[in-house]
């Protein structure tokens, strides 16, 4: 008996019939007790009500009373006369008239100007807000200790002037009148600034103190039915204010609604006692058969859980029996899965090498314990040789070189690929100066790809480490570090340099507080003049942008600017300066109409197919003609996107926009290119202009530059004039512009104006001493 599963179960439906008069005992009694606390609920809520009620009209009895208090003629007139004496002698005998326990008056500003009882500062400061009303306010308040159910009329001649109050203790006479009017027991609980608890109830005193041990747990639940077995009522609670500190609580007796119920129970648990036993006999027999093997079981599997090699346990060849041997084959499933799992997490699925997670998890261990080299090797150019053989062969390439990586002698702790073409080495020794030349030649002979030998230009970032010396994210970064610079160098070995972590961080910091700049006044502008040579005179200037730091103290545009465009912040820089420079604009059109103001755009900034729309808009907006503005770009923007950047200078030409080219002669712009450039003007870089009398070539370079320009319709401009040797040369060369220190250096807003005026007082002069 009972060998197989399915017999056990087949006794236990045998069983569960003989437990029936035990579950349709158990569901009777539960209706029938439902039935009676649903009646018994109901029975508290009606008469919660119905106490509410009866406050409610003792609260409209009361109110009436005060009223006519307070449009007495005489008591509104004592007020306004300040009569002291009148008005205790009116409270006093109205309040004794209404029995109202306590009597005050307020002033429209809750100060107290008269009460029948003493008030200290907290109760006055639960009085004051009702003057902020403007109607009779009805609340329940605790004053000095003792409930009231305070009643709060203005006194009004015809504004308010005061305010009548009087208060009724909240007490056992009124319990009594409430129970009277309910019919049930009425208890009040009054809780101190302490948490202590005051009761004031028509309970008998036994049951008064059974009740006061149940206070806590009845408040915590509001507005619910609470049934206690050692208690012989059942409780509803009621918050009488809006800080919980006066209740009410409604009692009613068991004995009203248990009394039919208890006398069916004791007959349901006599007919079904011996049922009930019978059942517990065969339940028992039953689970003593069954819960041992599914306990085993259930330790077994818990142990799969958990990953323990654990025996599987030893039990016949039933249903369980089969059970047992699923798990066990589950068993080995889970251990095999978790292996391959593991590796899949570690390891890089191209070649096999350890992955950027791995990395993480085992070199700090490392780092703390041992010292050694770190290695970090990058592919120069590595996506030109995708892009050239196909992502198939880059992902062949990228095997083989992991191949000879792990191949090295002396062989390295472990190898990584990190992303990429970026790999890492550590070894557990500093290796020396030959060995790092040996790593570097060992991956330098060609790879054979598909019968195609391809050469690698690998750059290859040092870190030296000593036993516990930095964290595993100081230590990656300072190798990356290296490696940039190898990469820069076209490859070769770096190693890491004390203070590259602060040249990082100071990236950063830019980086960071770049924004925060701009809208705090850390970035400024200067504009440097430009002088027309045919005329002495100065109609344009270039904007320049400089950046005071609070604590980097001034930071050189090269710098904050190179670091914006590698960050993607450039457009915020533009943005800011030319909205800055139009802004300025508009304010010198009154002074000097014909000034026109260069603006430097980066690639970026030719590339977005908005910034035409955004200048004209930021032009209409200061009502400033854009003959006024002009924009420069250099040779090596234009060659980022040619299309592109040509049909957004051709919007902005249409617009009356003068366009220079700044820095001619350093980029990589061709003739052909430079013909189809919508421009006005052509910027001779400084490198060609600060020498340019003692120096013959760059003398011929501006010379053709000049009669190259001019022969293209451009216009030529010369930065970087310091002297006037060099303003007789350009001059005679036939420059149209020259710009520098030879007339000014960049100046600020105030500066550049007072120059503006004083220069033009002086163009004769001027004039007489470059000739």
């Amino acid at each position: 008996m009972f060998k197989s599963l399915r017999s056990k179960w087949i006794s236990l439906l045998v069983i569960l019939l003989s437990a029936l008069m035990l579950v349709t005992g158990y569901a009777t009694l539960k209706s029938m007790r439902a039935s009676s606390t649903q009646q018994a609920e109901s029975s508290l809520e009606v008469a919660s009500k119905v106490f509410q009620q009866a406050l409610d009209n003792r609260a409209a009895q009361l109110s009436n009373s005060v009223r006519l208090l307070a449009a007495d003629f005489g008591f509104r007139q004592a007020i306004a006369t300040a009569e002291q004496a009148t008005i205790d002698s009116v409270l006093q005998n109205h309040g004794s008239r209404i029995n109202a326990q306590l009597a005050l008056l307020l002033d429209p500003q809750g100060e107290l100007l008269a009460s029948s009882a003493s008030l200290d500062a907290t109760d006055i400061a639960q009085l004051r807000p009702v003057t902020l009303g403007s109607s009779a306010v009805t609340e329940i308040l605790l004053i000095d200790g003792q409930a009231f159910q305070m009643v709060m009329v203005p006194v009004r001649a015809p504004v308010v002037i005061a305010w009548v109050g009087m208060g009724f203790l909240i007490d056992v006479p009124l319990a009594e009148q409430i129970k009277g009017i309910t019919g049930l027991e009425i208890s009040f609980i009054q809780l101190d600034d302490d948490a202590n608890q005051t009761l004031t109830s028509t309970l008998p005193e036994p049951a008064q103190q059974q009740l006061s041990s149940k206070l806590t747990e009845i408040m915590r639940a509001a507005n619910t039915t609470h049934f206690a077995a050692d208690f012989s009522f059942i409780t509803r609670g009621k918050a009488l204010d809006d800080e919980q500190r006066l209740w009410a609580l409604l009692h009613m007796a068991d004995d009203r609604w248990l009394a039919s119920y208890q006398q069916l129970r004791q007959q349901l648990v006599e007919i079904f006692a011996f049922g009930l036993l019978l059942g517990l006999i065969a339940a028992f027999l039953f689970a003593r058969s069954i819960s041992k093997p599914l306990s085993q079981l259930s330790a077994f599997a818990m142990a799969i859980g958990q990953g323990k090699a654990t025996e599987p346990p030893a039990i016949s060849q039933d249903e369980v029996g089969v059970l047992t041997s699923t798990l066990v084959s589950m068993q080995h499933s889970i251990a095999a899965r978790e292996l391959q799992l593991r590796r899949q997490a570690e390891h890089d699925a191209l070649t096999g090498l350890l992955n950027r997670h791995a990395v993480e998890q085992r070199l700090p261990d490392i780092l703390q314990t041992r010292q050694g080299t770190l290695l970090q090797l990058n592919i120069i150019q590595f996506k030109h040789i995708n892009d050239t053989l196909g992502l198939a062969n880059g992902d062949i390439l990228l095997q083989l070189l992991a191949q000879r990586l792990g191949h090295h002698q002396p062989a390295p702790a472990f190898c990584a690929r990190l992303n990429g073409d970026e790999f890492l080495m550590l070894f557990e020794q500093i290796l020396t100066e030959q060995q790092l030349v040996d790593l570097y030649n060992s991956l330098q002979p060609a790879y054979n790809i598909q019968g195609s030998l391809i050469n690698l230009k690998i750059a290859i970032g040092i870190y030296p480490f000593q036993p516990g010396k930095g964290s595993a994210s100081e230590a990656l970064r300072r190798v990356d570090l290296a490696q940039e610079n190898a990469s820069q160098s076209g490859g070769g070995i770096a190693f890491y340099q004390s203070g590259q972590d602060e040249t990082h961080q100071r990236e950063l910091t830019i980086i960071r507080d770049l924004p925060t700049a701009l809208s705090s006044g850390q970035l400024y502008v200067v504009y440097q003049p430009k002088v027309e040579l045919a005329s002495r005179q100065c109609h344009s200037a270039e904007a320049l942008i400089r950046w005071q730091h609070p604590h980097l103290g001034f930071i050189s545009p090269v710098e904050f600017i190179a670091t914006a465009e590698h960050s993607g912040n450039i457009s915020l820089i533009t943005q800011w300066m030319l909205q800055t420079v139009v802004k300025q604009l508009a304010s010198w059109q009154q002074d000097y109409p014909t000034l026109r103001v260069a603006v430097n755009l980066s690639a970026a900034d030719l590339l977005d197919q908005n910034l035409p729309q955004q200048i004209r808009s930021l032009l209409e907006q200061y009502q400033v003609p854009a003959t006024a503005l002009a924009l420069e770009v250099t040779e090596s923007a234009v060659m980022q996107d040619t299309s592109k950047v040509i049909a957004n200078l051709n919007k902005l030409k249409e617009m009356a926009i003068n366009l220079a080219i700044d820095d001619f002669g350093t980029g990589q712009s061709s003739l052909a290119y430079l013909k189809q450039l919508p421009v006005n003007e052509i910027k001779i870089d400084r490198a060609f202009v600060k020498d340019i009398e003692t120096n013959t070539n760059d003398a011929l370079i501006v010379n053709a530059t000049v009669k190259l320009a001019h022969g293209l319709g451009f216009k030529v401009t010369a930065e970087g004039l310091e002297n006037q040797a060099g303003l007789s040369f350009l001059h005679d060369a036939g420059c149209d512009t020259v710009q520098g220190y030879f007339f000014s250096k960049p100046l600020a807003t105030v500066d550049f104006s007072r120059w503006l005026t004083h220069f033009a007082t002086t163009t004769t002069s001027v004039a007489e001493v470059t000739k």
